[in-house]
């Protein structure tokens, strides 16, 4: 699975900031989006776009100053979409300290150049973190099937 895997890393600037001097969560979101977007291109070996952000949970600030790496892994799919979480991380530059901040949960369709669904490559977990995530994935969509409304 390590081909299903997308990293964005950015430095956070000013005019990136909410008005408390953190990371907006607009910005966070984009880059959340944009690392999942690699993870999911790769594993379709073409385009795909979002169709839903399931859940972004904000846990701890991102400072302005500070290093943020998105790191995404398509950790389970179905015919035509993959469903990908996405840790974030912050790192303070001078020192090196590496806080997890920040998880989300995005789900992407591959598509035709018409615009329709394609069919998506299966997914083959490899090790024991993969096997997790996969289970963990593939219990999630259960639970978004039943909360589905009709």
């Amino acid at each position: 699975m390590s081909f299903s895997v997308g990293t964005i890393t950015t430095f956070v600037m000013p005019h990136m900031q909410n008005v408390r001097g953190d990371l907006f969560g607009g910005e966070l979101m984009a880059l959340v989006d944009q690392a999942a977007a690699v993870a999911a291109i790769r594993h379709a070996g073409g385009p795909a776009v979002t169709a839903s952000i399931d859940r972004v949970d904000f846990k701890e600030r991102i400072p302005v100053g500070a290093l943020v790496t998105c790191v995404a892994t398509v950790d389970y799919v179905g015919n035509s979409s993959m469903d990908i979480t996405v840790e974030v991380y912050a790192e303070k530059i001078s020192t090196g300290e590496r806080r997890h901040t920040n998880t989300a949960h995005v789900v992407f369709v591959a598509i035709e150049a018409d615009g329709k669904p394609r069919r998506v490559p299966r997914l083959v977990p490899e090790t024991d973190e993969e096997r997790a995530r996969y289970a963990r994935a593939e219990e999630h969509r259960r639970g978004q099937r039943q909360h589905r409304p009709t």
